[in-house]
């Protein structure tokens, strides 16, 4: 009983610190905007999917929407869901985030007390708690109503019941839920359920235990069905998120960019975590020996209580989980650390078992129990009292040097509230109040249609399915889509930052603009200062779909338009783009051309082709001569794009290599129009061509010409 009294009791003073740290949050938030708010426009997608639960349309993003595959946690808008139903509707939603939140946070840390103590001492379980709560962007994180926190909760939970389930036969009823769970809170955490569930599975079967063995990969079927429906519905198994922000969909992918890219963020992450001042580890290198000593220890207390599967949890989970985020996005360090946050506590686990000694009842094997060996306490040699001083020295010192971190932290996440608040909610209000009946295309697809309430269409493809391919390719498909939509599909206003989508011409009238106040803090979360509502204006749309020269006696029977995703994809096309290199923004990838002669303004999404090949299938009729047409110039050089400043000759070939038609593409003028060069192919040409220039050229669109 006295033992868990003190259990309890140590849950509680946990506790009331991190409730302390989420009230400074909020009370920082209320002195400066008013409602209380999320800092980031993700956690307001979280609510729109838990609105659309609530209404018992699970997995679609608006009224009518269909499935959406823009949730990354499954299971994180299921648990706010109820709340909806309940009546938090609006404002109301946005402080269950908040308080759920820090009520995950709470359990996080306190799951890393439970864990370090029974390995290193109650002496390091206390002090392990107060070193995770140290880390800024751990606590803006999980405090940002996002799904960090519950995924933080169910790793350190997991480990836990790892720790005390049997070596023999299924897994425990709360092991399979929290491995389950586990898989749909964070894509990065399905990788270590996966090992767990996996390793374990071959384990048993290896002893004859078939049963049990499949009993410990029952908990994958939740996420498989999760990825399938990804597949069956959206396209692809990762949720849209890991199209739009992945390596592997990016144009101008290969697998020594991969290379090349992962090496460079490895080292770059363990020196912005282990090495350079500005990490968010406050000390550094002594996090980092800390951390190695800690492991050391781990691996110790694992070989002696036969602890294989924890001590791996906990010693690699971490490395595994950032290394999962380097390998797919590479974006270990955007937005305050958010996608490898749940990385942290697992770090402070291995930190907290530095700072105290291996407890006696490790020697017979004691897994965890804070019971265990309680009844006796042998007494200490003194060194271990020397250890314990200076180890509570040591994190009061680290907790003093974070101390500012964390109130810049505090006032980030505060001035991301009001941005927000200023930008996004106030759009979605707007809506909701004056645009009713609106078709809304926007970029930040959360608190704009969690307010709005009505169709939306998110450009960046987050939740909004096959649109992801077009917008990492940049201005000129953006363009291209937009102008291939039939006119009962089109949108009537635009929720954007103007300068982002590249093509102003489909911008009319501007009926609300969202300037951000003067601020407070060190930096912003918010992309741009004016955020604003516009028409849709068509008037440009197709305008360049035929070529400008009339050619008498010929009709027009196929084009290829280059940036186009759709026509790329039915005519085959694929472009020699050039290499990508890591950080490059999708502008390099399409351009949008205009030309204001006599024929009025004509716009065109194109591309350069840095290698000078290009290959595509056209639809021609073999029997009659073609005339190819390549619509070429465009501006002498545009963003993130090479200058062309001297003609290219231009050969087109078949498969067997043989040359079909050739001409010598002007280089573009100063006044930026379009060129369109004829190419005369002979009767019995192939529908497959391929091109070939000695340097790069850009191509707008290949028009396809036969006699009437």
């Amino acid at each position: 009983m006295v033992v868990d009294r003190r259990r309890w009791i140590s849950a509680g003073a946990i506790a009331l610190v991190v409730f302390a740290v989420a009230w400074a949050f909020a009370a920082t938030v209320l002195a400066h905007t008013r409602p209380m708010g999320l800092p980031l426009d993700d956690s307001y997608i979280y609510l729109t999917y838990a609105k659309q639960i609530g209404r018992g349309q699970p997995f679609t993003y608006f009224p009518g929407g269909g499935y959406s595959a823009g949730a990354t946690s499954i299971l994180w808008p299921m648990l706010l869901a109820p709340f909806w139903t309940l009546g938090a509707r609006g404002h109301a939603l946005v402080w269950v985030a908040f308080g759920l939140s820090a009520a995950l946070y709470a359990v996080t840390a306190i799951g890393v007390h439970r864990l370090v103590t029974p390995i290193a001492g109650p002496i390091a379980g206390a002090l392990a708690p107060l070193v995770l709560i140290a880390i800024a962007p751990f606590s803006c994180i999980a405090l940002s109503g996002m799904d960090a926190a519950l995924a933080s909760a169910l790793l350190v939970t997991l480990i836990r019941l790892v720790i005390a389930a049997p070596r023999t036969g299924a897994p425990p009823r709360k092991l399979a839920l929290c491995l389950a769970a586990t898989a749909l809170a964070r894509p990065e955490a399905l990788v270590l359920v996966a090992a767990v569930a996996g390793l374990t599975a071959i384990a048993r079967l290896w002893r004859g235990e078939l049963r049990a063995a499949l009993w410990w990969l029952a908990p994958l079927v939740a996420p498989a069905v999760w990825l399938c429906a990804n597949r069956v519905l959206a396209g692809h198994f990762l949720p849209n998120t890991g199209v739009a922000k992945s390596h592997f969909y990016l144009p101008g992918f290969d697998w020594e960019y991969w290379r090349a890219a992962v090496a460079r963020l490895t080292r770059d992450l363990l020196r912005g975590l282990f090495i350079e001042p500005q990490s968010p580890l406050v000390w550094p290198r002594l996090f980092g020996l800390a951390w190695l000593a800690g492991a050391i220890h781990v691996v110790g207390w694992a070989w002696r209580a036969r602890q294989w599967a924890a001590g791996a949890l906990i010693v690699l989970g971490p490395l595994a989980l950032m290394f999962v985020v380097i390998a797919s996005s590479g974006q270990w360090s955007f937005q305050s650390y958010r996608y490898i946050a749940p990385a942290f506590p697992l770090l402070v686990i291995s930190v907290g078992c530095a700072l105290g000694s291996a407890r006696p009842a490790e020697a017979s094997g004691s897994t965890g129990s804070a019971r265990a060996g309680a009844a006796a306490r042998p007494c200490r040699p003194w060194w271990t009292w020397v250890h314990a001083a200076v180890s509570v020295v040591a994190v009061a010192g680290f907790i003093e040097e974070a101390r500012p971190g964390l109130v810049a932290g505090v006032r980030l996440y505060a001035q991301g509230v009001m941005d927000t608040n200023t930008q996004v909610v106030a759009i979605g209000e707007y809506v909701h109040r004056k645009l009713p009946d609106a078709r809304i295309m926007f970029h930040d697809a959360g608190a704009i249609a969690y307010y709005g309430d009505g169709p939306v269409y998110d450009m960046l493809g987050l939740v909004t399915n096959h649109q992801a391919e077009v917008a990492i390719n940049g201005p000129g498909a953006r363009f291209e889509f937009l102008e291939s939509l039939p006119p009962d599909q089109r949108f009537t206003h635009f929720a954007y930052y103007p300068a982002w989508l590249g093509t102003t011409e489909f911008f009319g009238d501007d009926l609300f603009h969202t300037t951000l106040h003067p601020g407070f803090a060190a930096s912003r979360l918010a992309g741009e200062l004016d955020m604003q509502i516009l028409t849709a204006n068509w008037d440009h749309a197709g305008t360049g779909e035929r070529p400008f020269t009339p050619h008498d006696g010929w009709k027009l029977v196929d084009r290829v338009d280059v940036a186009d995703i759709a026509s790329e994809a039915a005519h085959g096309w694929t472009g020699a783009l050039g290499r990508r290199n890591l950080g490059d923004p999708t502008a390099r990838w399409t351009i949008v051309g205009r030309d204001t002669g006599a024929h009025g303004l004509i716009l065109d999404g194109g591309r350069t082709i840095r290698g000078g090949l290009e290959r595509f299938t056209v639809a021609i009729d073999p029997r009659k001569p073609a005339r190819l047409i390549l619509r070429t110039g465009g501006a002498l050089a545009y963003p993130y794009h090479e200058a062309i400043t001297q003609p290219v000759p231009l050969q087109i070939f078949d498969d067997a290599g043989t040359e079909l038609a050739h001409a010598t593409l002007p280089a573009p003028t100063r006044a930026g129009g379009f060129i369109e060069v004829d190419f005369a192919l002979a009767a019995g040409a192939p529908r497959t061509l391929h091109t070939v220039a000695p340097g790069p050229y850009r191509a707008f669109h290949w028009f396809v010409l036969q006699p009437e």
